[in-house]
């Protein structure tokens, strides 16, 4: 009987912030893209640095949006006619920490962007923002997304994992991360 030997070390390592933006597409219903008028539908797109500033705590926080960690949640499609298509161009640090949040959380970047929004339209980050953010950074130094399966016992476990977890030092997202 002999060994076999695999090398399951393997990573993949990028830079979060590039010279360049990422352009990609999120569907949103539309029953929430009319809640906006013309003017503040157009710049939907650009509010994701911001909504990540305002709820980016809260949401390492909060109960978890999926309730099955081996499923990502996506949300209920009215119809292919019913959801508007959105380009956005952000910075690959926020979209990479948007991608992390939504995967911690079991649920796709549209669910996550259309909660926002909803969130946000309801007055939450006002309620939260001096709460949350009073006299610490808007955001944790790391951010690690867990995706834990346990084959022998049958489980499969998502968690975020963040530093500090409650200790916080100064940073400014905004300096690594430009709108």
């Amino acid at each position: 009987m002999g060994y076999l030997l695999l090398d399951a070390d393997q990573e993949i390592r990028s830079t979060l912030q590039k010279d360049r933006m990422e352009t990609v597409t999120l569907l949103l219903p539309e029953d929430t893209w009319l809640r906006f008028s013309e003017d503040e539908a157009r710049k939907l797109p650009k509010r994701i640095p911001q909504l990540l500033r305002t709820y980016g705590k809260f949401l390492t926080a909060q109960k978890r949006l999926g309730k099955n960690a081996g499923r990502t949640l996506y949300q209920p499609s009215p119809g292919k006619s019913k959801m508007k298509r959105i380009n956005v161009r952000l910075s690959p640090g926020s979209w990479t920490l948007f991608g992390a949040l939504a995967q911690a959380h079991g649920v796709s970047r549209c669910f996550l962007f259309n909660y926002l929004l909803c969130l946000d339209l309801a007055g939450v980050g006002d309620s939260i923002l001096y709460t949350v953010n009073a006299g610490v950074p808007t955001f944790h130094t790391k951010y690690s997304y867990i995706l834990h399966l346990d084959l022998p016992n049958n489980g499969v476990i998502r968690k975020l994992h963040c530093e500090p977890d409650s200790l916080f030092y100064t940073l400014d997202y905004r300096d690594w991360y430009p709108d």
